[in-house]
């Protein structure tokens, strides 16, 4: 008789952060609206917030929202209303 099957410790892992709102790398990235490789650079090189378990990168709901925060451009006024301006047709004078 075979002793019964148990899960891998990957799979216990992954559950257990699933459970905490983490997702994985590449689901991260759908879920920002950037691609994967931008992301995993953010992280390898910019200091983005995560969490490491083993190879594994998981970013929970507070690091993406975090990562939203830090690449926030914010706007500049003198240039919105150069483009307000640039944008207005002229007024035609009355014939």
């Amino acid at each position: 008789m075979s002793a019964p099957s148990t899960p891998t410790a990957g799979s216990n892992t992954e559950t257990m952060m699933r459970k905490l709102g983490y997702l994985p790398a590449d689901e991260a990235a759908a879920d920002l609206g950037c691609g994967k490789r931008w992301l995993l650079d953010g992280i390898n090189k910019h200091g983005f917030p995560h969490t490491r378990m083993g190879r594994a990168k998981w970013l929970s709901p507070d690091d993406r929202a975090e990562i939203l925060k830090l690449c926030r451009v914010p706007a500049e006024p003198a240039k919105i209303a150069r483009l307000r301006r640039s944008t207005r047709k002229p007024a035609r004078a009355a014939a």
